[in-house]
Order: structure tokens, then sequence, then C-alpha cells
């Protein structure tokens, strides 16, 4: 678990980001409304095809909280921290969020699936 909670904050660190990662989790899917990041977070926009953003926040101060998934379109989801055998993943049942260093996979369901890089 060590090396995957440091290649997460490796990945981060280069997009600016000080996270702290713990590859365990086991959390509801949630809908929350869209806010500023909260403070011990680090918000990360990702540029995607067609001019959309995928923004996500990170828990920098509790290395069990889940990410927060801002998508295109639709409301805000918190993902549980999920292991990863590289970068970092966040799931439930229904959407994943996959990442290694400026690149993410925003998976919803089988029908999307929409690649985003960080600037």
């Amino acid at each position: 678990m060590i090396g995957c909670q440091s290649r997460f904050a490796s990945t981060l660190l280069g997009l600016g980001a000080v996270v702290a990662f713990v590859c365990v989790g086991s959390a509801c899917l949630r809908a929350i409304p869209a806010q500023a990041a909260p403070t011990g977070s680090q918000r990360v926009a990702f540029a995607c095809p067609g001019g959309l953003t995928l923004a996500v926040e990170f828990a920098t101060m509790d290395p069990q909280a889940p990410a927060i998934v801002h998508p295109p379109s639709g409301p805000a989801i918190a993902l549980p921290a999920q292991p990863s055998g590289d970068g970092f993943r966040y799931a439930d049942g229904s959407h994943e969020l996959r990442g290694r260093g400026r690149d993410v996979t925003w998976t919803v369901g089988s029908t999307l699936s929409l690649t985003c890089r960080a600037p």
C-alpha cells in the first residue's frame, strides 16, 4: 500500500497538490451540491475533449476521504478510494475515476468513458 500512496502523492504533486492517500475505502455513492473546494482539499480541473472540464476535489487532510468528482454535466459525486496497481483510483458500483500522471479517465457505467488531462 505504501507504493500506492507514493504514486498517488507523486501524481498529484505534479498537479500542484499535496495529498495523502490510503488504498482503502468503502463508502456509499452520494450526490452533493457543487461548491468551492472545502478547506483541506485540492481542486484540480482536467481538460476533456470537446472543451469539457472534469473537476475533482482530492482530500489533503483526511487520507480516507472520498474524492468529489464534478462531472461535465450532472451533480457532484463522492467516490471512495479503491486499491490501484498504479496511479490512483476512486470508484463505486457505477462510476470510476482512474488516473496516472496528468491523465484521468472518468467512466460512468458502460456507456461513457472520458479521458482528460490536467494543464
